[in-house]
């Protein structure tokens, strides 16, 4: 099972640029043109949040024009500038209850995919509630012998990336506790911080992805508010019953491969 997964779109109004800056939507269509050329092709798509930058309807439409040439399955959860009423209707998902968070459970695949809203309307930081993780709980419990794969936009993790981290996630001891009592979990994969970071919750690997748009500077000295021109990103999580998980870094209009000089003399 191929998963690609795409986060951090930040699309705005057509013929508008993010921060007067990133042309978010010719990005997010690269990154489409990149995934509809892979082979072999991802079975499904994951979508974690901040699809577009200011919740409207359209913007939505915008967004769902440029994800139409994808032929596979698109699972999106919300981030912090995403609406839950307009994500649902974007990609007609249920209950269409603003105040419903958006947690899903897919048993579609060998790889049992569970989705985490947490997102808080209004704020840029994420939580992940007692009930929330009560809930998550069960749904491990219903089916310890399955792996699974959790995905949500708010990491349960402090990156070092000082500002970032004050707009993060709260509950990550909930969550920890909760994955770690359960062991066919084999990653949580999240958005929201534009880099790729791995950690560790409740023994369990994390990670951040990159966005297919503007990506954050790597800042551990405090700098605050920085972005880098760094390529955009489609993370690739492949999964096989005799390898688990192995997540890998594709690269949007990145390089072309080469073969070395030695290669080629004894190929």
């Amino acid at each position: 099972m191929l998963i690609a997964q795409i986060t951090d779109c930040h699309i705005v109004d057509p013929g508008s640029l993010l921060n007067d800056r990133v042309d978010t939507a010719t990005m997010l269509a690269g990154a489409v043109a990149h995934i509809a050329a892979m082979n072999p092709q991802p079975d499904l798509v994951l979508a974690t949040g901040d699809l577009v930058n200011d919740g409207t309807p359209v913007q939505y439409r915008n967004l769902t024009s440029l994800l139409a040439p994808l032929a596979m399955p698109i699972i999106a959860i919300p981030g912090n500038h995403d609406d839950r009423t307009e994500l649902r209707r974007a990609f007609s998902m249920t209950p269409s209850r603003p105040d419903v968070r958006m947690d899903s459970v897919h048993d579609q695949h060998e790889l049992r995919l569970i989705g985490l809203d947490t997102t808080i309307p209004g704020e840029h930081g994420g939580e992940v509630t007692p009930s929330q993780m009560a809930w998550l709980d069960t749904q491990l419990l219903a089916a310890p012998d399955v792996p699974t794969l959790i995905f949500q936009h708010h990491p349960p993790f402090l990156t070092g990336i000082a500002w970032m981290d004050a707009v993060g996630m709260t509950g990550a001891d909930l969550e920890a506790d909760v994955v770690g009592r359960h062991s066919q979990v084999q990653s949580v994969v999240c958005g929201h911080i534009h880099r790729v970071i791995q950690s560790r919750i409740g023994g369990t690997p994390v990670s951040t992805w990159p966005s297919t748009g503007a990506q954050v500077a790597l800042a551990l000295d405090g700098t605050p508010h920085g972005y880098i021109d760094e390529p955009p990103v489609v993370a690739l999580h492949n999964w096989s019953p005799t390898a688990g998980l192995v997540s890998h870094v594709s690269y949007v209009n990145g390089p072309e491969p080469w073969v070395p000089a030695w290669a080629t003399a004894t190929s």
